[in-house]
């Protein structure tokens, strides 16, 4: 009887450990968060996803294999940011795509578009909102970025 009694508080003791333990992995997994677009008109998301606040600037970044795209948004309010290169220039933001971490030839750097912060929830340190930019390599060949949409990122 005393096994058993033990064996059994041993097993809840584990389950209730495991059961924390859990709830930290999905903190960090965050199942109901996403980062997509369309990149020249090919659906893109993003396995992974980190986002940081530093001072007033988000920095938002997502990554599938070798596919890394990069948004900086130089406010923490909502609302829309924008970046041109046009008269009066506007540099609200900043954003860089790469399909390739081995080429300086795939690096695509944002030279007008919009990002929009649509939520910005400081107790629970989620944002959601969304992007679309053309992004020009070295080469001058272009890149669109559009239906972009980021939703439930948890910031640090």
């Amino acid at each position: 009887m005393k096994k058993s009694t033990l064996f059994i508080l041993i097993a809840i003791f584990a389950f209730t450990y495991s059961c924390k333990k859990d709830s930290k992995i999905a903190e960090i997994i965050n199942p109901t968060a996403s980062m997509k677009c369309k990149i020249n008109g090919s659906s893109w998301s993003a396995l992974t996803r980190v986002t940081t606040k530093q001072g007033n600037t988000f920095l938002i970044n997502g990554t599938v294999g070798s596919d890394i795209l990069n948004i900086t948004v130089l406010g923490i309010a909502t609302g829309t940011y924008n970046l041109t290169t046009y008269m009066p220039v506007q540099t609200q933001f900043s954003a860089n795509y790469t399909n390739n971490t081995n080429s300086t030839d795939s690096l695509y750097t944002a030279y007008e578009g919009t990002v929009t912060l649509t939520s910005v929830d400081t107790s629970s340190k989620k944002i959601s909102g969304t992007y679309t930019f053309k992004a020009k390599n070295l080469l001058l060949i272009t890149k669109s970025i559009t239906e972009g949409t980021f939703t439930n990122l948890v910031y640090q």
